[in-house]
């Protein structure tokens, strides 16, 4: 039953987040905002080209909507949903979908092995050109982008780990250039914010492997830097 309800999931989830994508793409050569409005500097098109595009956008946000409806009844009918995801403030059905079905908890005897496979462990988190990528790209955007936009947007209880950590690192100058920095030496744009944004959805996933792991009746241990060094936290 699970195995079977976890594939409809993911099929679905895979399903829904093409549409999605598929519907940014023409609101953008639509030149519409994420409501569907109009932009004032909206890109002139041709008559008959922009009723097809319209047309089309209209389909597809019909489908989007109507794979998410049936995502949503799927999800509820998964444990951990109503065990631990629904209580997640900012963790909505089409997330929690990613969650149940991208993650494989009997494969994690350790919440280390949730950051691993989402891209979050330190040596785990660069892809090498030529490799293949050392963790699952669609999970690790969704966690990152979808999931921790909406803890900071709500001021979900997890923001308050965004925050701690963004306050240290600013505390510390961490990544930030030199004096005189050269042009390699310049951080990318809202590097401490990634890095906060990063820490905050460990300290999520850290929850999730807790709840979850006993929820199947699976021993539950500590991250390794815990168990073995004593640290509190994995940066």
């Amino acid at each position: 039953m699970d195995d079977a309800l976890r594939n409809s999931i993911k099929t679905l989830t895979r399903v829904f987040y093409d549409y999605q994508r598929e519907r940014i793409s023409l609101d953008g050569r639509l030149g519409l905002t994420k409501n569907g409005d109009i932009k004032k500097k909206a890109p002139a098109k041709d008559p008959i080209i922009l009723s097809t595009l319209l047309a089309r956008r209209d389909e597809v946000l019909a489908m989007e909507e109507a794979v998410a409806k049936d995502l949503a009844k799927e999800v509820h009918l998964h444990l951990l949903w109503k065990a631990f995801l629904s209580a997640v403030k900012g963790c909505g059905e089409s997330i929690a979908a990613v969650v149940i079905s991208e993650f494989d908890i009997n494969k994690a005897p350790t919440v280390s092995n949730l950051w691993s496979f989402s891209g979050l462990a330190p040596g785990k988190d660069r892809k090498v050109k030529g490799q293949k990528c050392p963790y699952n790209q669609f999970l690790r955007s969704k966690l990152c982008g979808v999931l921790g936009s909406s803890f900071l947007k709500c001021s979900s209880p997890y923001r308050e780990y965004y925050d701690n950590m963004k306050n240290r690192l600013e505390s510390k100058n961490w990544g930030m250039p030199s004096k005189h920095p050269t042009h390699k030496d310049r951080p990318k744009a809202g590097h401490q914010h990634k890095a906060a944004t990063r820490y905050m959805i460990k300290m999520f996933l850290r929850d999730l492997y807790v709840a979850w792991r006993i929820l199947e009746g699976l021993p539950v241990r500590e991250p390794y830097q815990q168990e073995y060094l004593g640290h509190k936290h994995d940066d």
